[in-house]
């Protein structure tokens, strides 16, 4: 949402507050793939609250949600988060954003199957020396595995770019 003072100052805070927060959304997704835990920290709060598979787990703490993520994608060869953040609102210091997910992961045990995740990310967001995650409620929209195959479905339309 837009500012609704009209000052070139707050419409300029404004614009910076919510590049940041797109930042920070974006940041955690790729700092996750790359499995770059350390860093990961640094975008939650430290008494971050986060939720995850629709209620059926509740993590409390920075440390202890980055060791969940690492304990929960340890049986993955690699994945791939794509996210969309919308809706940003920011009042001061605080936020709430919402995140669409697009998420691609392939187990080590069998790479011949790929899981498909589509979820949401509903974020409160805080600004502290920087801004942080400070709640996270991820609910799955619909997770389903696809086999990996270099043929198209029958009667699927291949572009010439693609094709081998």
């Amino acid at each position: 949402m837009a500012p609704t003072q009209s000052t070139p100052e707050s419409r300029l805070q404004w614009l910076v507050d919510e590049a940041e927060i797109r930042r920070l959304v974006t940041e955690y997704a790729g700092l996750v793939d790359a499995r770059e835990w350390d860093l990961l920290v640094e975008v939650f709060a430290g008494d971050v609250v986060v939720d995850y598979h629709n209620g059926r787990t509740v993590v409390h703490g920075a440390r202890n949600t980055v060791d969940y993520i690492v304990e929960n994608t340890a049986h993955l060869a690699w994945q791939h988060h794509f996210v969309s953040p919308y809706g940003i609102d920011v009042d001061g210091d605080t936020a709430t954003a919402k995140a669409y997910l697009l998420s691609h992961q392939m187990l080590e045990a069998d790479p011949t199957q790929v899981l498909m995740m589509a979820a949401t990310y509903d974020l409160e967001i805080r600004r502290e020396d920087r801004w942080r995650i400070s709640r996270m409620v991820h609910t799955i929209q619909v997770a389903t595995y696809l086999p990996v195959t270099t043929s198209p479905p029958s009667g699927a339309y291949t572009p010439p770019a693609v094709s081998h």
